[in-house]
């Protein structure tokens, strides 16, 4: 007899994407405490090993009209409803905008748990009130996020496999060669990044900042994973005569044969919830160097980090004119940039002097570099599954869920 609790897991799709792979992980090692299943609106193109997973596919794929929009809610809803009926489900948790609403609007089922990756979420004001409303639990993966929510909001950190990232990294070689020298015999240095090509990213600043590493450092390189074109970014790098040095490699099934390549992993975002990249790139041992944006990277790269006060030491050292960088626990913290889109190649500002000044000091220094290396793998760990299992069975128990 089966007497594990039931547990709904909920989100749109399981295309390649944080959330999504968050999902999978949290399937797989919840399977021998709970007895999982994974609801889906559509299942077209699962970027993921769902192989042993149990898989719903309640065949409601979303729509870009906005009048199907609402109708898909409604068809989800219903569909949804009947799964829960059927399963009666322990904990629904769902994972994703559509997804928490029609979580939401299905209660009377159990626990309901919804979750946040994303502090654009945070500004979607009536998901929060529906959210604050209906779910027993808010789940973020950040504490910036949760404290921003506030209520029953609470942090439960993404969940990474450091030995299975290695693993994945030593399957082959990337498609695009990235020799270890050049043709002098001089090593070359790998500056790696991962994330579509959204303005969030702000991919500008990283581009032109380049520029400036590239012309002191000519045996750098920087190399950029993801899905989209990225057209005006190639454009950009060939207005600023890098084409040959920026590599636009794409979304690849199995990213961590090209960073593991890297001696950095690089993040000029905006806008985050908790990067997985960062992590995925620490376990790696690349040094993680990243804009204080919205969410996340203070969290990841110091002790006990958080993000206003980081602001609040980088307005200090803007006024001190000092070079703005806070040296975390485990990585390199740089102030955030001017959010405005500038796609003027020939536009480069001070701190895109600062930011280059951060990096180029760090590859300069050898055993600044190494101390950071093993730091970031040790950080990696720390958000292993040990520790979310740990943490996700107190989450259970604080709501009278006993596995």
């Amino acid at each position: 007899m089966n007497d594990k609790k039931k547990l709904l897991l909920i989100v749109p799709t399981l295309h390649q994407g944080g959330q999504e792979r968050v999902v999978v992980r949290s399937a797989k090692i919840l399977a021998d405490k709970f007895d999982v299943t994974v609801a889906i609106f559509d299942d077209s193109e699962i970027g993921y090993d769902v192989e042993g997973l149990n898989i719903v596919n309640l065949k409601v794929p979303s729509s870009e009209l906005k009048i199907f929009k609402l109708i898909n809610i409604l068809r989800r809803r219903a569909k949804l409803k009947n799964l829960k009926k059927k399963l009666q489900p322990d904990i629904a948790y769902s994972h994703g905008g559509t997804a928490n609403i029609v979580n939401c609007l299905t209660t009377g089922f159990g626990t309901t748990w919804v979750s946040i990756h994303s502090y654009l979420d945070v500004t979607y004001t009536w998901y929060n009130r529906l959210y604050r409303l209906k779910a027993d639990r808010i789940i973020c993966c950040s504490k910036e996020i949760a404290e921003v929510i506030g209520g029953n909001a609470t942090v439960l950190y993404n969940l990474y496999d450091s030995d299975e990232i290695i693993a994945e990294s030593e399957k082959g070689e990337p498609d695009e060669p990235l020799p270890e020298k050049d043709e002098y015999g001089i090593r070359m240095r790998y500056l790696m990044c991962m994330g579509r090509d959204d303005d969030h990213k702000m991919f500008w600043h990283m581009i032109k900042t380049f520029k400036l590493i590239q012309l002191s450092i000519p045996e750098a390189r920087l190399l950029i994973l993801g899905s989209g074109t990225y057209d005006i970014y190639r454009r950009m790098t060939r207005r600023l005569g890098i084409e040959d040095f920026v590599i636009f490699a794409g979304m690849q099934d199995n990213p961590f044969k090209y960073l593991k390549h890297g001696e950095i992993i690089w993040s000029t975002s905006r806008i985050e919830g908790f990067p997985n990249v960062l992590v995925e790139g620490m376990a790696l041992g690349l040094v993680p160097v990243a804009t204080n944006c919205s969410s996340g990277p203070a969290e990841i790269l110091l002790k006990d980090g958080n993000t206003q006060e980081c602001n609040e030491i980088f307005e200090q050292m803007e006024q001190d004119k000092a070079i703005d960088a806070i040296y975390g626990d485990y990585g390199i913290l740089t102030p955030p940039m001017t959010y405005e889109k500038d796609l003027d190649y020939a536009h480069i500002t001070e701190e895109h002097f600062n930011l280059a000044s951060v990096i180029l000091s760090l590859l300069r220094d050898q055993d600044k570099l190494d101390s950071y290396k093993a730091k970031a793998k040790e950080r990696a760990r720390e958000f292993g599954y040990e520790p979310y299992l740990k943490n996700f069975l107190a989450l259970c128990e604080e709501q009278g869920i006993d596995k």
